[in-house]
């Protein structure tokens, strides 16, 4: 039975790593910006996202033409100068047809077409697109819709809704609950934003060169692991996946990314070589629960998943060897907050 590129690229292929002396963490202190104020509309959006799940929606008719405004089920693709635009493939995909900033005029174009149609859309790719060299460049992408539902959210204000949204008895009293999640979630993020600035300082000690055969493989398993599984469920052709992956290979933030976190990585497994760390089973099993969580299934059931997958059991292992030295290192660092 032939294996699929994707498949091929996610699995990988056995690497050499580069030696790398341990970096020193004396003196690591780093001072985290103050984040931007919550935004009306960043409030306004998460209250639209929470009270989705009290909206009514009816699937529309093969022959029922989109509104704007439905959620769509898309497969796209899209093309800059006849070749593929990187990170573009989406398969089974549900969005809301309202504007996409980065594809400004794409979601407009389906507005009247009919469940099941491809269309093709023409399109100038937005001026902050994320990939440099395409911004504001002519895009081309071909859009199958496969589903379509009208989705009617109830009215904010009603008793009905307030009741069962569960915050509060007034529309003010539940934008104010909205508000404080946010602000918590900015709490969660400003940690996560110190972790990044405490292992970008540990990088930019660490003395390594990292092949760029090695930064290939890290970015061959990236696209094998996201877009590779997209463009093989899209049933591409070979010659589409090759060129989808070359894509990936050749945009430069990508490999920078990737050389980032491969420089990480070898700086931590110096780091708990270096400083004797080991690893317990309840950091393992940490790790495990972590996963059970994100799959939705029991722990045991998640467990024994991993032990019949030998290679998914190494990558829970890799985790919680990572999530350890994380710690570790942080433990190490002196973390300030602007403004707080």
């Amino acid at each position: 039975m032939s294996v699929t590129l994707a498949r091929k690229a996610a699995q990988g292929s056995p690497v050499q790593m580069p030696p790398v002396t341990a970096p020193s963490l004396e003196g690591l202190s780093i001072t985290v910006p103050a984040p931007e104020p919550i935004s009306a509309q960043q409030i306004q959006e998460r209250f639209q996202d929470l009270a989705r799940a009290y909206a009514t929606e009816r699937m529309r008719l093969r022959t029922e033409p989109i509104a704007w405004g439905d959620e769509v089920l898309l497969n796209l693709v899209g093309y800059s100068n006849g070749r593929l635009i990187p990170f573009s493939v989406r398969n089974d995909m549900w969005t809301p047809l309202v504007p996409a900033p980065w594809l400004p005029g794409l979601y407009e174009q389906l507005v009247g077409h009919l469940p099941g149609e491809t269309v093709l859309a023409d399109i100038l790719l937005s001026k902050d697109y994320p990939v440099e060299a395409l911004r504001g460049q002519p895009a081309r992408f071909a859009v199958q819709i496969q589903a379509a539902r009208e989705v009617k959210f109830p009215d904010p204000s009603s008793p009905e809704f307030l009741k069962a949204f569960g915050r509060g008895d007034t529309l003010e009293a539940a934008t104010r609950s909205v508000l404080k999640e946010l602000e918590q979630e900015t709490v969660q993020l400003l940690q996560l934003r110190a972790q990044e600035m405490v292992l970008a300082e540990v990088a930019a000690r660490t003395q390594v060169d990292i092949p760029e055969a090695l930064v290939d493989e890290e970015v061959r398993r990236r696209w094998g692991s996201s877009e590779g599984r997209a463009v093989t469920e899209l049933k591409f052709t070979e010659q589409q996946q090759e060129e989808s992956l070359q894509t990936w290979l050749s945009d430069e933030p990508t490999r920078a990314a990737a050389r980032q976190r491969l420089r990480i990585a070898l700086a931590l497994g110096a780091i708990c070589a270096r400083d004797g760390l080991t690893l317990s089973p309840a950091k393992v099993q940490e790790v495990l629960q972590i996963e059970a969580k994100a799959l939705g299934v029991p722990l045991d059931k998640a467990a024994a998943s991993l032990r019949e997958e030998p290679h998914q059991y190494a990558r829970i292992d890799q985790a919680a060897w990572h999530l350890l030295a994380v710690e570790y290192v942080m433990s190490k660092a002196q973390v300030r907050f602007a403004g707080a």
